[in-house]
């Protein structure tokens, strides 16, 4: 699951100031360092007499040029705060010639940020894409309906007549595009070109909400997704060149979910590759994601237990079908107490405790309270695994934190067993995070810092099974 690493930070919070601005504008390059966290980002800022706009721009998260809605500038002190995951992200930064630093405080963690002064050619260079070559294959834009949703993708197929196998590709949770870029690294892009090569036509789509897709994702839940799916077979089954026959899933963390459910309801699924996939329900995934987290973030086990104790009372609470702003007070008495934890050095840079407590209230409120988590809780995917009698390649990484290979490898394996299926494999790729780079400690702070490509063997693995299967 991607839904609690993902650090995307967005903007709510309306305010600006004028003072001497003239100093501040123009574009300014630089990164945040939190934690293992480093992250590149840019902001152009342009004003008039008596306000400031700036916008925002993070490569890496395929943001680019978002107007900010939080904004001071007041005596060579510069101030913006953008919402997360994690809670609200609190940037405060002092200009000192062609330079801004300063520090970033979110969720009780305190980072650094750093900016300098860059002219337009500087960033026009860094815009410059890098000239590919033409593919050994054919590479369309399609689109095509899952009930009302318009889905649009990208279908690469191999050069010759065919019929050439085929594999759908589904992502993990979150809002994602084809590519499942996380971090600048385009997983699913990096997948398709190498099947494509090896004669295995790949169509990848954005899900719901994203690119050119239509719908929400955050308001759908992951038995919509797996009707996504089953549109996309619909889909391949019209094309020329595809072998009706052989047309299977490969699927990412929650993408290794929503497979099995949606073969339950097709008869067109000739094999599965799950990727980080879970058999555990959703909930108790969570909270093992969580307690791994914080630990590999050296979090005091004290409030390890706590943060796992009101993150299991949200659980219990979403399962029944109360409303989250029933146990609001709850959430806030940790609040209060996670910044009473803080240190005076944090504190001091925290301007409002009020207001800063309430930001936080209001983020955990808005994470969890959507259609999309309120079903993932409480999905069991084990009922689903029982009754898959395909091919099944099975893949995890040794330092995979957030789906940990030791919670999901036994129960998948064994939900596979009872069900009576016997063609199935599982491999667990050594020293591999959740996105099967190669990885030091696993956590995903690293992401972005590692390199964009796969532990030694991944791709030649999931290739060599696919042609293996679909002889």
């Amino acid at each position: 699951m991607k839904f609690i690493s993902k650090i995307i930070l967005w903007t709510i919070i309306s305010s600006a100031a004028a003072f001497g601005q003239n100093n501040i504008l123009g574009n300014w390059d630089g990164k945040i360092k939190m934690l293992n966290l480093d992250l590149g980002f840019q902001i152009h800022v342009q004003g008039t007499q008596n306000s400031l706009e700036a916008f925002m721009s993070i490569p890496q998260q395929g943001l680019k040029d978002y107007q900010l809605q939080v904004f001071a500038y007041k005596k060579s002190k510069v101030h913006f705060e953008l919402p997360g995951q994690a809670g609200i992200a609190q940037f405060d930064g002092v200009l000192k010639g062609d330079s801004i630093e300063g520090s970033v405080l979110q969720a009780g963690i305190k980072g650094s940020f750093y900016l300098n002064r860059i002219t337009k050619s500087e960033i026009a260079k860094q815009s410059e894409a890098k000239p590919e070559g033409p593919v050994p294959y054919s590479e369309d834009e399609v689109a095509f309906k899952s009930g009302r949703i318009l889905l649009a993708g990208t279908l690469t197929i191999p050069k010759g007549t065919g019929p050439f196998p085929a594999v759908i590709l589904l992502t993990g949770s979150g809002p994602q595009n084809r590519d499942e870029e996380i971090f600048g690294f385009k997983i699913f892009e990096k997948i398709a070109d190498y099947l494509t090569r090896k004669g295995i036509a790949v169509l990848r789509y954005d899900d719901r909400g994203v690119g050119g897709s239509t719908g929400n994702t955050m308001q759908s839940t992951t038995e919509d997704f797996a009707g996504d799916a089953l549109a996309a077979i619909e889909f391949l089954k019209k094309q020329n060149k595809i072998n009706v026959k052989k047309i299977g899933f490969l699927g990412h963390s929650e993408g290794g979910i929503i497979a099995p459910l949606a073969a339950e309801n097709s008869n067109d699924v000739a094999f599965m590759v799950l990727m980080s996939g879970s058999g555990v329900t959703g909930g108790d995934l969570l909270l093992e994601q969580q307690r791994r987290l914080l630990k590999s973030s050296n979090v005091p086990d004290s409030i390890i237990t706590e943060d796992l104790a009101l993150q299991k009372e949200i659980n219990e609470t979403l399962s029944a079908g109360r409303d989250i702003n029933d146990i609001e007070k709850d959430i806030r008495a940790f609040t209060e107490k996670d910044y009473n934890n803080l240190s005076q050095e944090v504190k001091a840079s925290i301007p409002d405790k009020e207001a800063y407590i309430n930001s936080n209230v209001r983020s955990q409120i808005f994470t969890f309270n959507n259609p999309w988590f309120r079903y993932f809780i409480k999905y069991d995917p084990i009922p689903a695994l029982e009754k898959v009698k395909v091919p099944v390649l099975m893949t995890f990484g040794e330092l995979d934190l957030q789906v940990p290979a030791d919670q999901n490898k036994p129960k998948m394996e064994e939900a596979l067993r009872k069900g009576g299926n016997t063609n199935f494999k599982s491999i667990v790729f050594p020293k591999a995070n959740h996105l099967y780079q190669e990885a030091i400690t696993g956590s995903p702070g690293e992401y972005s810092q590692l390199p964009k490509e796969f532990v030694p063997g991944f791709l030649e693995t999931i290739a060599n099974w696919i042609i293996e299967v679909t002889k």
